[in-house]
This record gives C-alpha cells, structure tokens and sequence, in this order.
C-alpha cells in the first residue's frame, strides 16, 4: 500500500493525489455530501485525469475502502504481531491499537461503521458494498485467528464479543471524543476471555 499521508500532496502521482484528497474529504465529511468535483478542484487534476483512473464516483469510494481496508489491517498487525506477546495479549493489542487512534486529532471513527450507514442495502452501489461487507468479514477472521490458540470451549462467541467491543469502543470514541474508552473495552476483553479460558478447562482447571 502506498503511503499517501507520508508525502507532500503535490509529490504524489496524479491517481495517488486524487485517492489522497478523495480520503481526507470522505473521511472528514461524508461520501456522499462529497462530490467529484470538490475533489477534482482539491486534488488539482483535471477532471480527464480523474475519470482515467476512477471511471465513476463509486469506483472511487470502493478503492478508497479498500486503501482504508488496507491501512486498518496495517495497523492492527503491528499492534498484534509485537514480539513476546502472550496469545492472550495479542487480542488485547487490538484494543491498544484503536487507543492510538482514537487519540489522534483527525480521528472520526470507522469509515466502515459510517459506510454503512450511507450505502445500506437499498442503496444501488453493490461494489462499495460488497467492499464494506468484505472488511467486516476480514475483521472478523482476523480475531478468529487470535482467539483460536486460546483453545476455548466456546470460541465462536468470543469472537462476537471482542467484535462487539471493538465496534462499540469505535462508536463511543467518535461520539464522545474519550479515548478511555479503549482501556475500557481492553479490561472487559481480558475479563470475558479470561473466565472463557477457566470455563473451557473444566472442573478440575486454574
């Protein structure tokens, strides 16, 4: 994935500049209350230059998930992959991960939680939604991953739970602005994992 926030606007290759802007915009507004040319004017291309590379707006806020697919998933593995992480530590990464974010300035939630809300299924757009529906499968493959060497009795709810508190944790930051919220939902993570962890072992466990 190319790194569009580490370079100067004007350095980047016309597609990139566009993808950049397009970005910043969606992110900081909405998709939709954002049109092509706003991000024609603000990315400086010509609009040719533009429909060369995304033949439509759609095709652009699909590309523009899947660059936020990609950057989430970055983040989440430096956060879980740290070495010397305890397989019960590397879940709880996740929630180390979102505290960072949500304790940056330009944090304003999950672009996917929010394309939810504008692309629902009475909306005719079926590659954006299938690009959100494609994180969330993603998302929730990548906790099943985690939890797996736990070896629990009752895998499969663990993992709804930690997706419950990652989504909510999501949704409390963004309207509350309280990055404890990550803390928060970290404890109750070790917490239902951990008495996960002694059911599973039975009778005779710690």
């Amino acid at each position: 994935m190319i790194d569009l926030e580490g370079q100067p606007l004007n350095a980047l290759a016309p597609r990139e500049r566009i993808l950049r802007t397009a970005s910043d915009l969606f992110y900081r507004f909405s998709i939709h209350t954002v049109g092509v040319d706003r991000i024609i004017a603000e990315s400086g291309v010509a609009k040719m230059t533009f429909y060369k590379h995304f033949p439509s707006k759609a095709n652009m806020v699909a590309t523009y998930l899947r660059h936020q697919d990609a950057a989430w998933f970055q983040m989440l593995a430096a956060s879980t992959e740290k070495p010397g992480l305890s397989p019960l530590e590397r879940v709880l990464a996740i929630f180390d991960a979102l505290g960072e974010a949500f304790r940056s300035p330009s944090f304003r939630g999950c672009p996917f939680v929010r394309g939810l809300a504008e692309f629902g299924p009475d909306v005719d757009s079926p590659d954006v939604q299938a690009t959100i529906a494609a994180h969330f499968k993603s998302l929730r493959e990548f906790v099943a991953s985690l939890v797996e060497p736990l070896a629990l009795s009752k895998p499969e709810q663990a993992v709804l739970q930690i997706l419950s508190l990652i989504q909510g944790a999501l949704v409390i930051a963004q309207s509350t602005r309280d990055p404890a919220i990550a803390q928060a939902s970290r404890d109750a993570a070790r917490l239902l994992l951990e008495a996960a962890s002694v059911s599973s072992s039975g009778p005779g466990g710690p």
